[in-house]
C-alpha cells in the first residue's frame, strides 16, 4: 500500500513501528489491516473534500483484493479508524516532525539563530454532541452556544520553511499559554522563538530559556516590568518577578522558578500607537533593536502555515470527524501530511540555485502529491525516488514572486449575527422551556389542500 511520493516520508517501517508501539496490530486477519487504515487516514487529509468510499477507491485501485475493498462501507471504515485510535497518528507525526532548514535555506536564519514562530489557532468541528461536550465552543453571554465546536491548537513552526516542529491540542476553553508551555521541550540552543501578545510571563520565559532558546515576544502594557538600565539603542533592561499564585502553582507541581527574570524591552510604533517587544537577547550591539522590530513581523509566516493546513490541504471548513478521538486522530494526520509536503517543497527549493521555500507554491505541491497517489500503486522505491525528483522539478517550474512586505489590519472574516440553535442546545446549555419556545413554528398554508400544515425543523430560523 502506497500514498504516492509521500511514501518516502511515511515508510512501511515507520508506520509499522508506530502501530506496534501502541499495540494496534490486528490479532486476526481483517479486510482493513492497521497499516492500510493509517494510509487511509493520511489519504483523507489529502482528499479532504472526497467521501470515505472515494478515498478508499483511489488508495486501493489496481492492487490485489481491491474488488473486496470496494464493497467496504462507511461504517466499516469508521470502526477501523476507531480501532486504530489517535495515538498512532500522533506518534507518526512526532517521528516525522522536526527542523527542515539547513544552513543553505534562505530566510530561515538571523545572525546564526534559527527562526521559529509560536501561535495558536482553532479548527472548526462537526456539531455533534460528543464534540461539543469534549471541546466546547463559543457562546453568548447567557451561555447559549453558537457556531461550531472548536479545537484549540498551539503550534511551533519554522519561519523559513513553514514546517511544524511540535503542536498541542486542547479544547476551546483551554488557554494558549498553558498549551504553549509543553512546546518548550522542542526548542534548544540556537533557536529564536517569536510569539504574539498574550504569551509572555515569567513562567513562560523560564520554560523556554531553560532549554537554551531565546524569545522575542510582543508585550502587553502590564508586562513591562521594572526599569533596570537604559541601553544606547533606546531599549532598556527590565526585571519581573513571578506572582504569588504562580510560585504556589509551581511548588505544587514540583517546579522551581527564578526569583526574578531580566529581559530587554524595545519600544516601537505600530499603527500610530506605541507597542513593546520583550526579548532575552540582551546585547544591543550583537542584536540591534531596529532589526528585532523588523524580525518580529516575520511571525506572520505561521499564519500562512495555518492557512495551508486549513484551506489548501484541508476542506476550508469543519473537518469530517464527529467523535473526539477521531478529531484528534484527523488533526495529527493533517499536521503529519502538512509537514511531509513542506519537506517536499523545501527539497524542491534547494534542488537548484537555492530560493526561499515560500516561493515554491504549496498548493501546487499538494496537487502534485494528490496526482501521485493513484499513479504510484505498486511502484518500487527506486521509481518513487525518480518520481520525487521529477515532482521537485515541476514544483520549481514556476516560482511565486518574492514576498511583499505587507501590513494588513485584522478583520472579521466570518461574521455570525445570530446564534445557531443546533444539537449542542440539547445538552442543557439552554433552559428546556426556552428551547421549546424557540422550536415553535408558525403554520404555513397548503394551497392545494386549503389547510395549514406544520413543518418540523431542528433549527429555528434567524429573526
Amino acid at each position: 500500500m502506497r500514498i504516492g511520493i509521500l511514501t518516502k516520508v511515511f515508510t512501511t517501517e515507520l508506520v509499522d513501528a508506530a502501530i506496534a508501539k501502541h499495540d494496534r496490530a490486528e490479532r486476526r486477519r481483517r479486510l482493513l489491516p492497521a497499516r492500510l487504515v493509517v494510509h487511509f487516514v493520511l489519504a483523507l487529509c489529502l482528499f479532504a473534500r472526497e467521501s470515505y468510499e472515494e478515498v478508499l477507491r483511489v488508495l486501493t485501485s489496481g492492487i490485489p483484493g481491491s474488488r473486496a475493498l470496494a464493497r467496504v462501507n462507511r461504517s466499516s471504515l469508521c470502526r477501523a479508524r476507531s480501532r486504530l485510535g489517535e495515538d498512532v497518528l500522533e506518534t507518526l507525526f512526532r517521528e516525522v516532525a522536526g527542523p527542515l532548514a539547513t544552513p543553505d535555506t534562505p530566510g530561515a536564519w538571523w545572525r546564526g539563530l534559527r527562526l521559529l514562530a509560536l501561535d495558536g489557532t482553532q479548527f472548526d468541528l462537526p456539531d455533534s454532541v460528543s464534540n461539543g461536550d469534549t471541546f466546547d465552543g463559543p457562546s453568548t453571554t447567557g451561555g447559549l452556544p453558537f457556531g461550531f465546536p472548536k479545537v484549540r491548537a498551539v503550534v511551533l513552526a519554522e519561519i523559513g520553511t513553514h514546517g511544524v516542529l511540535d503542536a498541542r491540542l486542547g479544547g476551546y476553553r483551554d488557554g494558549e499559554r498553558s498549551l504553549a508551555y509543553r512546546l518548550a521541550g522542542s526548542t534548544g540552543s540556537g533557536d529564536l522563538v517569536i510569539a504574539d501578545r498574550g504569551f509572555w510571563s515569567v513562567e513562560f520565559a523560564h520554560a523556554f530559556t531553560v532549554t537554551g532558546a531565546d524569545l522575542l515576544v510582543r508585550l502587553q502594557s502590564n508586562h513591562l516590568g521594572t526599569l533596570q538600565e537604559e541601553l544606547p539603542d533606546g531599549s532598556y533592561l527590565s526585571m519581573a518577578r513571578p506572582g504569588k499564585d504562580v510560585r504556589r502553582r509551581a511548588a505544587r507541581e514540583g517546579r522551581t522558578l527564578p526569583k526574578h527574570t531580566i529581559y530587554r524591552v524595545i519600544t516601537f510604533s505600530k499603527d500610530h500607537k506605541v507597542a513593546f517587544l520583550g526579548t532575552t537577547l540582551l546585547d544591543p550591539e550583537q542584536y540591534p533593536a531596529a532589526e528585532l522590530v523588523a524580525l518580529y513581523r516575520e511571525r506572520w509566516e505561521i499564519e500562512l502555515a495555518f492557512d495551508e493546513i486549513k484551506n489548501h490541504l484541508g476542506p476550508g471548513g469543519p473537518i469530517r470527524s464527529r467523535t473526539p478521538e477521531g478529531v484528534r486522530q484527523e488533526l495529527w494526520a493533517y499536521l503529519a501530511a502538512h509537514h511531509a509536503i513542506r519537506r517536499f517543497a523545501h527539497t524542491a527549493a534547494l534542488a537548484g540555485p537555492a530560493v526561499d521555500a515560500d516561493r515554491v507554491s504549496y498548493l501546487k505541491c499538494v496537487r502534485i502529491v494528490r496526482r501521485s497517489v493513484p499513479s504510484q500503486l505498486g511502484a518500487t522505491i527506486a521509481k518513487l525516488t525518480r518520481s520525487l525528483a521529477e515532482a521537485g522539478q515541476e514544483g520549481r517550474s514556476r516560482l511565486l514572486p518574492a514576498r511583499r512586505n505587507r501590513n494588513c489590519p485584522r478583520a472579521i472574516k466570518k461574521p455570525n449575527r445570530w446564534p445557531v440553535h443546533r444539537t449542542r442546545a440539547r445538552r442543557g446549555a439552554v433552559e428546556p422551556g426556552r428551547w421549546a419556545l424557540n422550536q415553535t413554528k408558525k403554520p404555513k398554508s397548503n394551497r392545494r389542500a386549503g389547510r395549514p400544515v406544520l413543518k418540523s425543523s431542528s433549527t429555528p430560523s434567524p429573526p
